[in-house]
């Protein structure tokens, strides 16, 4: 500590010591059906799990030092994205005051222009930014959201989102299961694209068969993955407009803004998008083809400072940001903005994204998630 500078001075001039790996391990994971981008090639890949598609099969616990020997970061990414944080930003952000986290950001992000702007590189990004705020406000002694500017609300709405593509007496189970768990609202997978010559009246039996079991008073979207075109997508929306449907996800390529803005504008049901986008251009791209329901992930989008700025360009353009899955990072933003602004929370009720080793994830009691005041994003791991 400086000579005469007392513990709040200190925490402005803490600097970032080291990252390392503290451990790697393969994981195994159950997958389930559902349409994927894929589809066309099947005979070479099989069925992908979202999982392998996002190289998490083998995921990597990363750690990040301050220089008072005592304040730490862990965060769960996958191999792929650990080995870019190592390999390309760990050197150049050592010595870094923790504090500085959107300087730090903008650096990194003007560094890997060349090579970056999405991908790898901007989930490289978004470990940096996140071990910083978690640092960071342990160093302040004092959750995350509070450097987000505090709670906006006590708790977060959520939505149980799983539904893949089974049996009929299966899906009618598990959607009246949510309803009595006390979630007002939840999520489906579609199982076909275009590459199934049936696959329109296949994916509208899915949403009829889980309409007439929780009725009309339960919110019901539907996740396309990425894995429609648009001629199919037209189809699929005149065939479902009568369900009612809350929105439907990513039924397009990310990159295909044309197809998304005529998509938007010839059906009244939402078009929601922004799991596979990056940074703010993108989310303007979006908006401006449309889409009112953005979906990033402060894991892969460059972490919370650009979902703070994501969030300011949707609240003027009408529309809504409801983050992709219900990590920790993601609830901590959320509790943070207005509910008109970001209204719920997806909840994986299956899967384990990014608990791996976690002792304690955050889970949703009666349809609600509630953040404590526990320092940093408050997470604790086994390792």
């Amino acid at each position: 500590m400086i000579k005469g500078c007392s513990d709040k001075c200190y925490s402005m001039t803490a600097k970032i010591d080291k990252i390392y790996v503290v451990t790697t391990e393969r994981i195994s994971r159950q997958n389930f059906p559902y349409v994927k981008p894929t589809d066309y090639y099947r005979e070479y890949l099989g069925s992908l799990s979202p999982f392998q598609s996002a190289f998490m099969d083998k995921v990597c616990f990363i750690r990040m030092d301050l220089d008072d020997n005592v304040t730490y970061s862990i965060l769960e990414t996958s191999e792929s994205v650990c080995n870019f944080v190592m390999s390309n930003l760990a050197d150049l952000v050592r010595g870094l005051p923790v504090s500085r986290i959107n300087m730090v950001w903008d650096l990194l992000y003007r560094y890997t222009l060349p090579i970056g702007r999405s991908g790898i590189a901007i989930h490289a990004i978004s470990v940096i930014n996140l071990l910083m705020y978690d640092a960071y406000a342990k160093l302040l002694g004092v959750p995350v959201y509070e450097l987000l500017g505090g709670k906006a609300r006590d708790k977060i709405r959520a939505y149980a989102s799983h539904l893949h593509p089974t049996s009929k007496d299966e899906l009618e189970k598990e959607a009246r299961s949510y309803v009595e768990e006390g979630y007002a609202a939840m999520k489906m997978r579609f199982c076909c694209g275009p590459s199934d010559p049936l696959g329109v009246d296949k994916n509208v039996e899915l949403v009829k068969v889980i309409r007439d079991s929780v009725g009309y008073s339960v919110d019901l979207a539907g996740d396309a993955w990425m894995s429609w075109n648009l001629n199919f997508a037209l189809k699929m929306a005149r065939r479902l407009e009568k369900y009612e449907l809350s929105w439907i996800e990513e039924p397009l390529l990310p990159d295909d803004f044309e197809s998304y803005s005529y998509l938007s504008k010839r059906t009244d049901i939402p078009i929601s998008a922004g799991e596979h986008h990056y940074h703010v251009y993108d989310f303007k791209r979006l908006l401006d083809s449309g889409v009112r329901i953005l979906q990033p992930d402060a894991v892969w989008v460059g972490g919370i400072t650009p979902m703070k700025r994501i969030t300011g360009l949707a609240e003027a353009y009408g529309g809504v940001v409801i983050p992709h899955t219900s990590n920790i990072y993601n609830l901590h933003f959320i509790i943070s903005e207005p509910e008109s602004v970001s209204p719920m929370a997806e909840y994986l009720t299956k899967y384990k994204w990014l608990e791996d080793r976690m002792i304690n994830p955050p889970k949703p009691i009666k349809g609600y998630f509630e953040l404590g005041e526990e320092k940093g994003f408050g997470l604790k791991y086994d390792l």
